[in-house]
């Protein structure tokens, strides 16, 4: 919470560069200062970069949070309830983002989630699991009209 937010992208980059001796001996930033900017950029907390974590609001460490699950450029991202305690607008800039960085840089992300309409606005295909069961898997307009999902979930 201390570190600004580009040394927490940085600090999250460092994990997949190089050896244990590089980053000892290496540059602080291990290069990753333009890749970090990159990422505060497409986030968008450009205005937050210098900020230190622990004084951003919870949405915009849901951003950061995002942000650096993406620094070492992953082919696929788990993210647990990304939405979770997050204001609509925050909310709205996050889907944003993660729809961004799917078409983008071809990344794709897991999302367990409750907050049903953000994953059905998000996620092209869905699976509804309920006390360790899968009740349906299957696009979001077909989850949606699933008895035993507005059962269990949705309470229409």
């Amino acid at each position: 919470p201390k570190l600004s937010v580009r040394d927490n992208l940085i600090l999250a980059g460092q994990e997949h560069r190089g050896s244990m001796l590089s980053r000892l001996f290496g540059p602080s930033d291990a290069g990753l200062t333009a890749t970090a900017d990159q990422m505060i950029g497409f986030f968008k907390l450009e205005h937050l970069a210098n900020e230190p974590a622990g004084g951003l609001s919870y949405g915009q460490q849901k951003l950061l949070d995002a942000a650096m699950a993406f620094m070492g450029g992953p082919r696929l991202v788990l993210l647990d309830e990304p939405a979770g305690g997050v204001n609509p607008t925050m909310l709205g800039d996050l889907k944003e983002r993660l729809i961004a960085i799917n078409r983008e840089r071809r990344a794709t992300f897991v999302v367990i989630e409750h907050n049903m309409e953000f994953v059905m606005s998000l996620c092209s295909r869905v699976m509804v699991m309920a006390e360790g069961k899968v009740l349906a898997i299957g696009k979001p307009d077909e989850i949606r009209a699933n008895p035993a999902v507005i059962e269990a979930y949705l309470g229409h």
